[in-house]
């Protein structure tokens, strides 16, 4: 089977994704457009993408002219939920990038969409796809820590224009009405969708606080945010612009602790020392990173998904818990 793919967004995440597509053997890249007609030929002479789309109305041109199966959306967030409403009118099959939607309204207007119809949707989630969430979800499912009581999640760079290099010269990540949002709608929707994944789904958002303390912008640059699952266990996610790159996750038990420090020293604790006689503890105190792109196995599994026919996770509703776990904590400010 031979997928017609077209890309919408020419920047560092759609190079990303171009890289994963061009790839697979069963897809085929045949369009590209970028607000910057000059980024779209550059990465459609790096891939070999036969149609070129540039301006601001290139997405719509594109998706109207175009014999496509699948959409990549790698455009400002505030692009997102009007680029999938045209792609499920089109009927292809979509992968975007997070936030899926800044608002309840766009929300619900896919999801309106949507349900009538047998396409794949893919919230391009990539975290899930490092191989160190699922040993840790197995030391969960299998008790080895109790009755989880208490998980904290730590995520943080330099923030936007500071941890890569952006080919657009506008800096939409603070522009309030083009983003949507601040760090957690950045950062906080992947640790959200971690802990979903790692624990089950969360009940209710209890609290926030909040800093802007190193960008000129309206949203915060800081944030914590205290919320519940419906297990019972209590989270804590904080997430930050303006510190080193770190990423850490803390899981407390009836029975035990396990803290992972995801960053580039990997590193592992854990109590009482006795578990880590546990094979699945040891999977996790010996785990060695394998170099691969995550983002590149997630769009295998979405390629995956739609030559067999099937809707796997990250999907739409992944996509939209995790917008809505943003929203109501920013509820919570006023």
């Amino acid at each position: 089977m031979t997928l017609k793919v077209g890309l919408i967004g020419a920047g560092g995440f759609g190079t990303i994704h171009l890289l994963g597509y061009v790839r697979n053997p069963n897809c085929k890249l045949v369009a590209i457009a970028s607000r910057t007609e000059e980024h779209a030929r550059k990465a459609a002479e790096r891939f070999d993408i036969p149609n070129i789309y540039g301006g601001v109305d290139s997405w719509e041109r594109m998706i109207k002219n175009e014999e496509l199966d699948i959409i990549s959306i790698c455009t400002p967030n505030y692009l997102h939920a009007l680029t999938v409403l045209k792609a499920i009118d089109k009927n292809l099959h979509i992968l975007c990038e997070k936030p899926i939607a800044i608002s309840h309204k766009e929300l619900n207007e896919i999801e309106s969409k949507l349900k009538n119809k047998k396409l794949i949707f893919f919230t391009s989630f990539q975290k899930r796809y490092n191989p160190i969430f699922p040993l840790i979800k197995n030391v969960i499912d299998e008790m080895v820590l109790g009755k989880i009581i208490l998980v904290r999640y730590y995520f943080s760079h330099y923030g936007p224009y500071k941890s890569w290099k952006p080919l657009s010269k506008e800096k939409w990540f603070f522009d309030s009405e083009k983003a949507g949002g601040g760090v957690l709608l950045d950062l906080g929707v992947h640790c959200i969708d971690i802990l979903r994944y790692l624990i089950g789904e969360y009940d209710k958002v209890n609290g926030i606080n909040y800093n802007t303390s190193c960008i000129n912008m309206s949203y915060e640059d800081n944030c914590n945010v205290l919320f519940r699952f419906k297990n019972d266990a209590l989270g804590l996610i904080s997430v930050s612009w303006c510190n080193e790159p770190s990423e850490t996750i803390e899981v407390f038990g009836s029975k035990g602790y396990l803290k992972i420090d995801l960053g580039k020293k990997y590193s592992v604790s854990y109590g009482p020392r006795t578990i880590k006689r546990n094979e699945l503890i040891k999977k996790i105190i010996n785990y060695k990173r394998s170099g691969d792109i995550a983002q590149y196995h997630l769009i295998d599994h979405f390629i995956n998904c739609i030559v067999e026919n099937k809707q796997e996770s990250p999907n739409f509703e992944d996509g939209k818990r995790a917008v809505e776990f943003v929203l109501e904590a920013y509820s919570l400010k006023e």
